[in-house]
């Protein structure tokens, strides 16, 4: 009789691996055209193309909400479930993080690129400036929003900023009707993870805007306050490190991304077991008495 001595190892591995095997195909898969990575589902969109699919949005009746999470925000997401459920119910989101787009290369589902929050606002001011775009800035501490407004309108002069608001307002209500009455058609949120998340998602149906995108601390980088990382820094994927430089209380935050980088390795291993299994099957010898 042949014998399969690779048998008890597969059969072993199978069972000792058989639970995490679903649950890894469950936290990374691809779902059409988006990518799901714990949970939340990533448009397999570039910057350019994102921009396009944005630039519809504003043609459209009713509100849209563009999301932007880096990996931080995710590892966020998974201890908040109001915070996911924003993530799940948006109308698009990209990623904002190279480590995100690394870990789905990793996994073999890959995004295109990295799409900063900040980058895609840009890109919907100056495109604006050609068609007198109104814009509304809602976040940063206060003066963030005027200083802003001023530097945006030097840079884009055709732009029609409708409205300021801080992100430190007591009175929601107030807020909303505020934005009501500007009718604007672009609503920049920068009022960091998740209460802009959790915000836009309260108003969506209570406001006719047909864009609102999260932005987080861009604000301050329009408004001089600060500065974002050099190119290069964008490039090798460490403007995390640039703004923690600024902004050493991110510490905590930071911390969450070896955490990250350790699931998405432990996922990479449980599904090149998967992998091995299935070969191993496919390759065994057909035995005979």
């Amino acid at each position: 009789m042949a014998t399969n001595l690779a048998t008890p190892i597969s059969s072993r591995l199978l069972s000792t691996r058989a639970r995490e095997l679903p649950i890894a195909g469950k936290i990374a898969r691809r779902e059409g055209e988006r990518v799901s990575l714990f949970g939340i589902p990533f448009s397999r969109l570039s910057l350019a193309k994102a921009l396009d699919f944005t630039q519809g949005m504003l043609n459209m009746n009713g509100s849209h909400v563009v999301v932007t999470p880096n990996t931080v925000s995710l590892m966020r997401a998974q201890q908040d479930v109001a915070l996911l459920d924003s993530y799940r119910r948006a109308d698009l989101v990209v990623a904002d993080g190279a480590g995100l787009v690394w870990a789905t290369r990793l996994l073999g589902i890959p995004l295109p690129e990295r799409v900063p929050g900040i980058a895609l606002a840009e890109e919907l001011l100056r495109m604006g400036n050609d068609c007198a775009c109104r814009v509304f800035l809602l976040g940063g501490k206060e003066g963030v929003c005027l200083r802003a407004k001023e530097r945006l309108l030097q840079r884009f002069p055709g732009l029609r900023i409708v409205g300021v608001q801080h992100g430190f307002f007591s009175d929601e209500e107030e807020v909303i009707s505020a934005i009501d009455r500007a009718r604007p058609d672009l609503l920049l949120v920068g009022m960091g993870v998740p209460r802009q998340e959790l915000f836009m998602m309260r108003v969506r149906d209570r406001l006719n805007v047909p864009l609102m995108i999260g932005i987080g601390g861009a604000l301050d980088i329009f408004s001089g306050d600060r500065v974002r990382a050099p190119r290069i820094w964008q490039k090798m994927g460490l403007e995390w490190l640039f703004r923690l430089l600024q902004e050493p209380r991110r510490m905590r935050d930071v911390l969450l991304i070896p955490r990250f980088m350790l699931r998405v390795l432990w996922m990479r291993g449980i599904l090149s077991i998967k992998g091995f299994l299935s070969i191993s099957e496919r390759r065994r010898p057909v035995t005979s008495d």
